[in-house]
């Protein structure tokens, strides 16, 4: 039991250690000093260790000294981790110095599930599972361990075995029963492990990644492909390298890109994480027409304003990401749309008008940086009344954004016109064109690349209708152009993949993503992903506890439903997710549901209260009337007496006639027949019916005796 609980505590501490953020000389020392500490406190189980007591208490004093130190520079509660997590971690380790008995044994397992969530905590990745699945099985030993008796605590047998049991296989049932309870027990705890919202924390963490690399001030550098130009020459993608994270965005690129993490986002739930602007086209490639940058000013709070930011004029939903960089990337900030405040470990950052965020260094791995945005939560309903459309003039403000080549073939505004022919409003006229292409294009990372002198949106359009993501949404912004209506390119993410047991979103090389955003006077800028949807923002009420998890499940469900069954019941589970999603309406529904849950249930119980009564209770119903019949003869009811015994009593007694004799030995047949004869001959339900009507014949004999 001391090697489980030993190895136990080992294996939380090595999860600690796992996730960097201790020093080499604790984490060292801590993995060392731990086991010695139990070779110790066994050989000395049985003495008097006072002075180990003391030194204990004296190397916890010095470790809560420590921690009060560090923590005093803290700047944010994420920074409080790696302090936190050395505190806990010198606590297990002096422990291991002072177990001489069992339930000091039970403490240091506590202290080892206290490790498995902080480790938990300071996870990144589902590769943690590994550290919990083998503190699992440690623990399962402990349990079973546990459970066995002392020694001095067995008597001496009674009885001996003779014979052993062929095939005896209890203990390893046990230990398999005990070891999947607390397998389903830790991942259990772990995934519904709560963690502090990070929208209440008032200091986001940001950390600078070492040896950050400067880059431009300027202009965007990616440092997986060559500098981009717009001489005609043509940057293909690299596994790392995204062409759209530049000054230049080329439609003629081609390229696959790995599916290694690019970097993880804490946040509540995901969205795009948009990085550049694109505002004009000329039949390849897309540029920024402005590159005036302006400084974000930094605040009170440690963090450093967007300007410009407050230009959405429609509701919005806060939402604060922190995001943890894994592979180096270029010197432009990712986020959520309208970045309000930025956290980030270098000052100097710089936006543009349409905020994109450009940093003086490159997000090298390692970096860490949060950023608060306003993401626009306006109802689909709430756009679709806006008045209709009316035509911006085509200067100012609005001129890049509307900004068509003078080559572009007249068919692409003939489609654009067809397309949004019945449109009401422009939010019509957005939804017409990203249905149609939808419908009518195919993203494929195979199309061949355009002939030159080819327009990369008409080849789409007329010819391929297969394309990358940057060809269905440079479409959507060329068609709607077309009809007046300012649209931009955006570059950036998708928002990944959530990790069901960390809660972060997992971002890839391969999410590298481009949309459009479409600007509503009324308003301001609203998304639109063509290829693949936008992220909702969820509403104001609901659980996120295991959330990630069941999306997780769900996920894993759905790929194994059949694609038929799959769409009827997302056609159906949209249906009343819209509904409930509608804001107030959300009360009322759930408030419906449990009342036809409780409807139907009571429905039930009142039908299983009911319901006809089987044979068998039929039977006894007889014969219970039977009883009841007798008793006004004269014969109280003898619970002690079997029916046969109550028959005799029938036969003995000269006051009783001979019908009502025949019916009382028809019941005690049924009876008997009812409950001891083989299937085939026992009665069925006519004879139910039968005895019934005798018990029923013996009551009205015995009323007229």
């Amino acid at each position: 039991m001391r090697v489980a609980v030993a190895a136990a505590v080992e294996i939380g501490l090595l999860a600690v250690v796992a996730q960097d953020v201790l020093s080499d000389r604790t984490a060292v020392l801590a993995l060392i000093l731990a086991p010695i500490g139990y070779a110790v406190s066994y050989r000395r189980r049985g003495a008097n260790n006072i002075l180990i007591k003391v030194a204990l208490a004296c190397g916890l004093f010095v470790a809560t000294a420590r921690f009060l130190g560090q923590i005093g520079y803290v700047t944010s509660p994420d920074a409080a981790r790696a302090p936190l997590a050395a505190l806990f971690l010198w606590v297990q380790v002096l422990h291991a110095f002072d177990v001489p008995r069992r339930r000091d044994l039970a403490f240091s397992m506590v202290s080892s599930t206290t490790m498995i969530a902080v480790g938990g905590a300071l996870a990144l990745s589902t590769s943690y599972l590994w550290w919990l699945l083998a503190w699992a099985v440690a623990s399962a030993a402990w349990l079973w361990a546990s459970a066995r008796p002392l020694a001095g605590d067995i008597s001496e047998a009674q009885m001996v075995r003779t014979r052993s049991r062929p095939g005896r296989a209890a203990p390893v049932r046990s230990v398999g029963a005990v070891a999947a309870a607390a397998l389903a027990l830790a991942i259990g705890a772990f995934a519904i492990m709560p963690r502090v919202p990070v929208s209440m924390v008032r200091s986001l963490p940001f950390r600078m990644s070492p040896g950050a690399q400067p880059a431009p001030v300027d202009r965007v550098q990616n440092p997986s492909l060559p500098d981009a130009t717009t001489d005609g020459q043509v940057i293909d993608f690299s596994s790392t390298g995204y062409p759209g994270f530049s000054d230049v965005m080329d439609l003629r690129a081609r390229g696959q890109l790995s599916d290694d993490v690019v970097f993880r986002v804490r946040t509540p739930f995901g969205q795009l994480w948009r990085a550049e602007v694109f505002d004009t086209y000329d039949g390849s490639l897309w540029t920024e027409s402005r590159h005036h940058l302006l400084p974000l000013v930094s605040n009170d709070g440690g963090g450093y304003d967007v300007p410009s930011s407050n230009g959405f004029n429609g509701p919005t939903k806060q939402l604060v990401q922190t995001f943890f960089v894994d592979q180096t990337q270029p010197n432009v900030l990712f986020g959520a749309a309208q970045a309000q405040t930025v956290y980030f470990p270098s000052g100097a950052l710089r936006a543009n008008a349409d905020l994109s965020i450009r940093a003086p260094i490159f997000l090298d791995q390692g970096l860490v940086y949060s950023v608060e945005s306003a993401v626009p939560a306006v109802s689909p309903s709430d756009l679709a009344q806006f008045p209709p459309m009316r035509h911006l003039p085509a200067h100012g403000y609005y001129a890049r954004f509307l900004q068509l080549p003078d080559e572009l073939p007249q068919r692409d505004r003939d489609l654009a016109d067809q397309i949004t022919g019945g449109a009401q409003n422009e939010y019509g006229a957005v939804m017409a064109v990203q249905s149609w292409l939808q419908t009518n294009t195919e993203y494929d990372l195979t199309v061949p690349r355009e002939p030159d002198g080819v327009d990369a949106v008409d080849n789409f359009l007329f010819n391929t209708r297969r394309g990358f993501c940057e060809h269905i949404a440079s479409a959507m912004a060329v068609l709607l152009r077309a009809e007046g209506i300012p649209t931009r390119i955006v570059t950036g993410y998708g928002q990944g993949e959530r990790n069901p047991f960390t809660g972060y979103y997992d971002v890839r090389y391969s999410d590298a993503h481009a949309w459009v955003e479409v600007f509503y006077p009324q308003l301001g800028w609203i998304p639109y992903d063509p290829t693949f949807g936008v992220p909702a923002v969820p509403g104001g009420w609901g659980s996120p506890v295991g959330a990630g998890v069941v999306s997780w499940a769900t996920a894993e469900l759905g790929a194994a439903v059949p694609v038929g069954v799959r769409t009827a019941v997302g056609a159906a589970a949209r249906r009343v997710t819209g509904v409930v999603a509608a804001g107030r309406a959300g009360v009322p529904f759930a408030a419906a549901v449990i009342v036809g849950l409780l409807a139907v249930i009571g429905v039930r119980r009142r039908r299983r209260r009911t319901k006809p009564p089987t044979v068998h209770d039929r039977f006894d119903a007889a014969y219970q009337e039977l009883l009841d019949g007798l008793a006004m003869a004269g014969h109280p009811p003898d619970p002690s007496r079997t029916p046969d015994e109550v028959l005799a009593v029938v036969r003995a007694d000269p006051r009783l006639d001979e019908e009502l004799r025949a019916h009382a030995a028809e019941i005690v047949r049924s009876v008997r027949d009812a409950r001891f004869a083989r299937p085939p001959d026992r009665p069925t339900d006519a004879d139910a019916v039968r005895a019934l009507a005798a018990a029923t014949r013996v009551r009205d004999l015995a009323r007229h005796l």
